[in-house]
């Protein structure tokens, strides 16, 4: 099972700021995901240039798509996150995470989860899609139900997405608690012309991870990672 996390930036091509779907078709493509799970996703909105980014990117890699809207920006235009995959959803949701008291200065947005379910080899597996925020208590909130998902199974799960911080943060601890960073200490992510940090994660449980790799290759602001795993 190949599993990639990336944040697409709504499709915006990083070096040439253009928004152009055949570039990130490709990328995706020859990374061969089984799953991939996408950041910063545009719905169908009225601003030019915005269209279902899911199906639109999903159409052209072949893939199921699922958009799990977590905002409305721009007075009506849907944004949040979304899930590619080879395979027929078993289940799938997507879960509001609350916003916080707006206690901080900077930039707040409403963020979510998406859950899901697929049936591999015989075992149901979950897979989590998120985009944490760029404030403490927005992230302070996603992990508190990130936790609460991952408190009420006990089926194998891959978590991943945008964190919007480092691994050494202490408010991921309850995370590293539950779940293994399937590279700790690896490369950077974030710019991705420039790397100085690692904010994308890829974790899991109950499965075998046999390889992870960041991509270097500047599509959007983030480099993409990519892990695989053996049900186990």
């Amino acid at each position: 099972m190949r599993v990639m996390t990336f944040n697409i930036q709504h499709a915006l091509d990083y070096k040439r700021q253009v928004i152009d779907y055949d570039f990130f078709i490709k990328a995706i493509a020859e990374q061969n995901p089984d799953f991939c799970g996408l950041n910063e996703v545009r719905g169908k909105g009225w601003m030019k240039g915005y269209t279902n980014q899911t199906k639109k990117i999903a159409d052209g890699l072949g893939y199921n798509g699922y958009f799990g809207k977590a905002v409305n920006l721009d007075f009506g235009n849907p944004f949040g996150n979304a899930l590619l995959s080879r395979y027929s959803f078993k289940s799938i949701e997507t879960i509001a995470i609350p916003d916080p008291p707006k206690t901080e200065n900077g930039y707040y947005e409403t963020r979510c989860v998406i859950k899901a379910v697929f049936e591999l080899e015989g075992k149901d597996v979950m897979i989590l899609v998120t985009h944490m925020g760029l404030m403490l208590g927005e992230r302070l909130n996603a992990i508190k139900v990130v936790c609460d998902i991952l408190d009420s199974t006990d089926m194998p799960v891959i978590l991943m997405g945008d964190f919007n911080n480092t691994p050494d943060a202490e408010e991921f601890r309850p995370i590293y608690e539950r779940l293994t960073d399937t590279d700790r200490t690896g490369d950077y992510t974030f710019p991705s012309d420039k790397p100085v940090k690692k904010i994308d994660y890829i974790f899991y449980r109950g499965l075998e991870c046999t390889k992870v790799e960041t991509v270097n290759k500047v599509v959007s602001d983030h480099l993409p990672i990519v892990a695989e795993f053996n049900v186990i």
